[in-house]
């Protein structure tokens, strides 16, 4: 069981930074694809060994709050190149894809959207919530037609992941918008119960935050009048819809890799500790791999990076 610290890190130690693309790692191919009025990147094409008539990996990624593709570009090239140059011998070759999320990079049409509660922002939660149910559907869309854009391959197996938001996004893919159609989940520093999250972020203490199936009434009873403003009874009831759906109908039958911060103040790990063990209480064969790592705070570092290319290279081998 994954206990958080008692106390702060010392202020003199630095936390573990974030990924950045290695000026040696080779940058590979991308074209972009236009697909439902949606601007997508598509990486590694003209890498590929087996260029037609072949089952192809496809690996989705989406980029965390406030940032744009470029994070996910330099982590698919990163991702890419490991996969290709690891010994194992593998099912199918990998390509993968990323887009700007709804509202960032060339999308953005309200900066004040994309901020916090401590920002300023009294909308925080809808507009939060309501960039992942978007994002879902954008990633839907493509996962539906991206087959018709390549016809040269004959199936996709399709691995979803990401990073915050996208993470949060990747959660809601399985169980709300696209069963059966992934093979696989990756989400780093992503929460799968966003309700006690929000509630916390909110300023509701903490044993109520936790209750998931606390009476919008009986929750009512202890806000302010601010926080009530904030947090409707409609948003309430839909979010805590999502959470039940992530926890009753997530698959056991795909791989899934989770990567959390144990000093991540934003989206603490406890969270996805609770979820996977609540797993392995039905199943202690699951196939969720856990990776916390120390010294970390609300980031995907180098680590999380690399384990997710050779998570990959697990997945896909033959």
């Amino acid at each position: 069981m994954f206990t958080p610290p008692s106390s702060p890190l010392p202020a003199k130690r630095e936390l573990e930074p974030r990924f950045s693309l290695p000026a040696t790692t080779p940058r590979s191919s991308r074209i972009e694809l236009v697909i439902g009025g949606i601007k997508v990147y598509v990486y590694g094409l003209n890498e590929l060994v087996r260029k037609a008539d072949v089952e192809i990996a496809v690996l989705y990624l989406g980029h965390n709050r406030k940032r744009s593709y470029l994070v996910t570009e330099d982590i698919a090239y990163e991702v890419l190149h490991r996969y290709r140059c690891e010994r194992r011998q593998k099912r199918y070759e990998l390509i993968a894809l990323t887009m700007n999320m709804r509202n960032h990079g060339d999308r953005e049409v309200s900066p004040q959207a994309n901020l916090t509660w401590d920002d300023g922002n009294d909308n925080h939660g809808m507009d939060l919530l309501s960039m992942i149910s978007g994002s879902c559907q954008d990633f839907k869309l493509i996962l539906d037609y991206l087959p018709t854009y390549l016809p040269q391959f004959t199936r996709f197996h399709n691995i979803i992941a990401g990073v915050s938001l996208g993470g949060h996004t990747a959660w809601r893919m399985a169980s709300l918008v696209a069963p059966g159609q992934i093979e696989g989940y990756a989400m780093v520093v992503g929460c799968p119960s966003l309700t006690p999250l929000l509630l916390s972020r909110l300023g509701i203490d903490e044993a109520s935050a936790h209750d998931a199936d606390m009476n919008y009434d009986d929750l009512v009873k202890i806000m302010t009048e601010e926080q009530k403003r904030r947090w409707p009874r409609v948003l309430d009831e839909m979010v805590k819809r999502s959470d039940k759906a992530v926890a009753a109908e997530f698959p056991r039958d795909v791989p899934v890799l989770l990567c959390n911060g144990v000093v991540d103040p934003l989206v603490p790990a406890k969270y996805t500790v609770a979820w996977v063990d609540r797993r392995k209480q039905v199943d202690k064969h699951d196939r969720v791999h856990l990776f916390i790592q120390d010294n970390t705070g609300h980031s995907c570092t180098k680590e999380m990076v690399g384990l997710l290319a050779l998570w990959l290279g697990d997945v896909f081998q033959a």
